[in-house]
């Protein structure tokens, strides 16, 4: 039986090879990927996932082009036999206007978590309702992000004295109305070389395969968003002959009106005490930007890079003659050509909880080269402003 799916493969699957020989075993669990569907699963050999291995042993012709669309890559991850498909129950595609379509729970404003009692009443918006994992789990190296991947990432637009609109900074979507990113995104130095800000772009999800993934397209959607109030934090500094931004490097844009989310516009989850977890040195880590790639100044597809975080005792000492840092940062990084850099600020460091993203760190400082080994970067560490977010939030 086995020797006719196999038959049957060759057909499915004639555009790649196909390989009978066993891989290299898994380093750790199946990377994530979407299937026809839009739906999560895992990228494992079709001889492992029950569901579609079932349509060909069966023969049920009528699945094929649902079997041969569910094809993903393996990548270091590879075990077992060629090819590899996205795995699920579904074994064909769905009703266009079926629910089970929608992959992602939009976020509900219901299910919150409230910092203080007595504080003023603000939605944190908790998982699934945050955070989206979706296909996979600089930027300076690194690689390109999916095309729903991080899907709380905005872009800060400003409008220089040409009249020219340019995205310097990044930032991170947390609700309908707010966008967490540094303190030096919107003020200082960056109004006089770049301009002011004026637009928050939402959705850019392009990358360089035309929005293409497992061998289909989509087109994902954006918005642009006017800039109704800026919050900075009080306490934060600049020093304009180190060129650091000192401690503090944090703010809250709201923006005019409210978001729709959609597969491609999501919020992030914030590290509110019940998705707090011990950060401990090695720990890897997740930051993402349209930034320097070490090619070039920007990047056109949002891309990501794995970080350890690293050692404060040590990252104080590699900084004590540029700056003092506090228990309010974080380091990331140290890695030889993998960093965030130039164009990165503002963006998130987020660590992986369960089956959602947290958002630990925001991008602010590092030395002038990026991607240095043994040099991390310098996040200032979102769960220490928790109260603040919530203080300066309005309810709606």
């Amino acid at each position: 039986m086995w020797r006719q799916v196999t038959r049957i493969l060759v057909l499915l699957f004639s555009d790649i090879l196909i390989a009978a020989h066993n891989g290299p075993a898994y380093e750790s669990a199946p990377p994530n990927c979407l299937n026809p569907n839009h739906k999560v699963g895992q990228c494992i050999s079709i001889y492992e996932c029950r569901s579609l291995a079932f349509v060909l042993r069966k023969q049920l012709t009528a699945q094929y082009s649902f079997v041969r669309m569910s094809q993903c890559d393996g990548g270091a991850y590879a075990r077992g036999k060629f090819p590899f498909v996205c795995c699920t129950s579904d074994t064909k595609f769905l009703d266009p206007n079926d629910d089970q379509k929608q992959r992602i729970i939009f976020p509900d404003t219901k299910i919150t978590e409230v910092p203080d009692v007595g504080r003023q009443t603000v939605a944190f918006i908790t998982p699934p309702h945050c955070g989206a994992l979706t296909i996979s789990n600089k930027i300076f190296g690194g690689e390109e992000a999916e095309i729903t991947e991080f899907t709380w990432m905005v872009k800060l637009e400003y409008k220089n004295e040409s009249g020219l609109i340019l995205s310097e900074c990044a930032g991170s979507l947390i609700n309908e109305r707010y966008v967490l990113t540094a303190a030096h995104c919107v003020v200082g130095p960056i109004e006089q070389k770049i301009g002011k800000l004026v637009t928050i772009f939402i959705g850019d999800q392009a990358n360089s395969s035309s929005y293409n993934y497992n061998h289909y397209e989509y087109s994902p959607s954006s918005q642009r968003f006017g800039v109704e109030s800026v919050i900075v934090h009080k306490h934060y500094g600049y020093d304009p002959f180190t060129n650091v931004h000192e401690h503090n490097d944090i703010a809250l844009i709201r923006l005019n009106m409210s978001v729709d989310f959609n597969n491609y516009i999501q919020p992030v989850c914030l590290p509110v005490p019940t998705l707090q977890k011990e950060l401990t040195e090695g720990q890897p880590l997740t930051v993402a930007g349209w930034g320097h790639t070490g090619l070039s100044r920007h990047s056109r597809v949002k891309k990501k890079v794995h970080l350890p975080l690293f050692s404060m005792e040590k990252c104080r000492h590699i900084f004590e003659t540029q700056t003092s840092l506090s228990d309010e940062q974080l380091c990331a990084g140290g890695v030889f050509y993998e960093d965030a850099c130039t164009g990165d600020s503002g963006g998130p460091l987020m660590r992986l909880h369960s089956a959602s993203w947290v958002l630990e760190g925001v991008v602010s400082f590092g030395r002038q080269s990026c991607g240095q080994e043994n040099i991390p970067g310098i996040y200032t560490r979102v769960r220490s402003y928790i109260d603040w977010i919530a203080d300066h939030m309005e309810p709606w």
